[in-house]
């Protein structure tokens, strides 16, 4: 029976990197993959959408689409693997016991294991890969759901040329900021997108309809039952981000999170806690989540009714027009400070909000307050002006206390 010292089931692109790097070091490295390609993977984990969302018209989509997929294939082909030393083996996986896998007929008693299946398609996989790997744009069709990929989805085909129905109960993507779905919503209606509370009742039968499903991870047939690997409401019970309730079997990307990006400081910290007896807990970096591409909407940290719930907040607001009144955008910004000033959160809506952003979320890591965000040196552009007018807004409205204008008062009474 072999005994390699990690053994990774999925092509999940972080643990390919986790892989490489044990290989590396001298480590016997096991992947376990089935029929199923990494562009295939790809595409259900929603990286492909997430690469893509941007895309601007069908020519820079194919082109940008091609280029992905080229890239896919060639850092995560079997060749590659194997050039690192990376034993490759085909063939469904199932757990025997709490250190036993079959992959196969094979049995294997790893040292750690990592799960890195991904997660199930949340759309119908053909029109997926349909769209992605073949290009293929429909027509028109029907998407049923309010989740942030459904939105995303919608207005990467209507810049595709195709006519979109959202069908959704409200509020649409419920983890970002109200304010700012509300206007992506209406902008995307005037660009042609017709938004319908139910199915119509005459529904033409050449009209295809695509339903936007709960992410989930990609476990089937692993039987982690036998390995006492739980699981809670179809998801991973994790510890630490990472960690299963079996010491030795760890999970990572869309695996552990189904519905969240890919933290790059895992890699580092998941080689530390599996091979070098590391310990101590992973403190993630604020996750950047963003919405309907560039121009869209951009957040990190707390959403404001989050913040709402912990206590006392500040919100701080501000139009790209109270910067630059030419600016017809409709951008904003909107900060979320604690009792003593704290960035706890931010919202962006407009153009350069995405390139903005990781500034405001290197500030919230840091512990930054919003009057020493007003004076980071962010470069010129309506929507960084915007940020050190909302950072400014708390200190500025002291101004209008009845405490600092009695001090006013006293001081200009000494002369």
């Amino acid at each position: 029976m072999e005994k390699p010292d990690l053994l990774i089931l999925g092509l999940d692109r972080q643990a390919l990197e986790i892989g490489l790097a044990i290989a590396t070091l001298g480590g016997k490295v096991v992947v376990a993959r089935t029929a199923e390609t990494a562009v295939t993977q790809a595409i259900r984990d929603g990286e492909m959408l997430a690469r893509l969302v941007s895309a601007g018209d069908p020519a820079s989509f194919d082109a940008r689409r091609l280029a992905i997929l080229e890239d896919i294939r060639r850092q995560r082909s079997t060749e590659r693997l194997r050039a690192a030393r990376i034993q490759v083996m085909m063939g469904p996986a199932r757990f025997l016991g709490r250190r036993r896998i079959l992959i196969g007929e094979a049995p294997f008693e790893p040292r750690r294991v990592l799960l890195a299946s991904g997660r199930r398609a949340t759309a119908p996989p053909e029109a997926l890969h349909a769209l992605f790997e073949q290009g293929k744009v429909p027509r028109r069709l029907i998407l049923r759901g309010a989740s942030m990929e459904a939105l995303d989805l919608a207005g990467l085909l209507m810049r595709l040329g195709a006519e979109v129905t959202l069908l959704g109960e409200s509020p649409a993507a419920p983890d970002f900021d109200p304010d700012g779905v509300r206007l992506l919503l209406d902008r995307l209606e005037r660009q042609g997108l017709l938004r319908l509370p139910a199915m119509p009742a005459a529904r033409p039968a050449d009209l295809p309809l695509w339903e936007i499903g709960s992410p989930l991870p990609a476990l089937d047939g692993l039987d982690l039952d036998k390995a006492g690997i739980r699981l809670g409401d179809g998801r991973l019970v994790l510890r630490n981000g990472f960690e299963t309730t079996n010491a030795r079997v760890f999970a990572l990307g869309r695996a552990a999170e189904p519905d969240q990006p890919a933290d790059p400081g895992a890699v580092a910290h998941l080689i530390g806690r599996m091979f070098f007896r590391r310990s101590g807990n992973f403190a993630p970096q604020p996750r950047l989540r963003l919405l309907g591409g560039e121009g869209g909407l951009a957040e990190t940290g707390l959403t404001e009714r989050e913040a709402l719930a912990l206590g006392a907040v500040q919100i701080a607001r501000a139009a790209f027009s109270d910067a630059d009144p030419s600016d017809l955008s409709g951008g904003f910004v909107k900060l979320l400070g604690d009792g003593k000033g704290r960035l706890r959160g931010a919202s962006l809506y407009g153009p350069g909000s995405a390139e903005r952003l990781p500034v405001l979320a290197l500030a919230l890591g840091q512990g930054l307050t919003l009057t020493e965000i007003a004076r980071l040196p962010f470069p010129a552009g309506s929507a960084s002006d915007a940020i050190r007018l909302a950072a400014a807004s708390p200190a500025r409205g002291l101004l209008r206390s009845a405490g600092i204008q009695r001090a006013f008062r006293f001081f200009r009474f000494l002369g």
